[in-house]
């Protein structure tokens, strides 16, 4: 899988982290348009579970596993579009699938005699499927603390991963300046020349 831009922002605190990461096992290359899938196989989902902390051996993870994981990636991102760019349609097949996927995971209070208070717990039935569900849990707390909304998917339509926006007004597009901002000022300046030759042509026309 290909790696961010070398100035790419810095990973969001944790434990948006997680959430982050798994929307970044697919980001598009901005030179070419293709994108890296991280998450071909079973055995790429296992890997990246254990990268994230959660001891699981490749034959523990079936495809099924795969298409959660997948369905929560994507519907993810779908939310995160949305924090930078309200005004661009929504990705609402990604956000049906992931709330048909959420409604299987399950997710419970629970309270311990230690004094660190409720928390918000996975009860399922493999160890993928109690990652996600805590990482959609992750997502809810993100939004009560307000940093929710500082979780992005760069506006570069050939690139979409998650970067944490820690600017002081919230008001980071891109990813990286160097690759995707590049990127789009270099679109809108030739866009820009486009439509001055095209008014030149029209204004010499007879």
């Amino acid at each position: 899988m290909a790696a961010p831009p070398s100035d790419a922002r810095a990973p969001a605190p944790p434990p948006l982290d997680a959430l982050q990461s798994l929307v970044n096992t697919w980001f598009g290359r901005v030179t070419t348009g293709e994108g890296d899938e991280g998450l071909q196989s079973p055995a790429d989902l296992a890997r990246w579970c254990r990268e994230r902390g959660t001891d699981i051996a490749d034959r523990e993870v079936a495809g099924p596993d795969l298409e959660v994981a997948r369905a929560v990636r994507e519907g993810i991102r779908a939310a995160l579009a949305r924090h930078n760019d309200a005004e661009q349609p929504a990705d609402v097949a990604a956000l049906d699938r992931l709330d048909q996927v959420a409604a299987g995971l399950q997710l419970h209070t629970a309270f311990d005699g230690g004094g660190s208070g409720p928390r918000l717990e996975p009860h399922d039935s493999t160890p993928v499927r109690r990652l996600m569900a805590t990482l959609l849990g992750t997502a809810v707390l993100a939004d009560r603390d307000r940093t929710w909304q500082r979780l992005k998917v760069c506006r570069e339509p050939r690139c979409r991963a998650a970067f944490y926006d820690t600017s002081r007004n919230n008001s980071g597009v891109w990813c990286s300046m160097s690759a995707c901002g590049a990127a789009a000022k270099q679109r809108a300046f030739v866009e820009r020349r486009r439509a001055k030759n095209a008014a030149a042509r029209r204004a010499a026309a007879p």
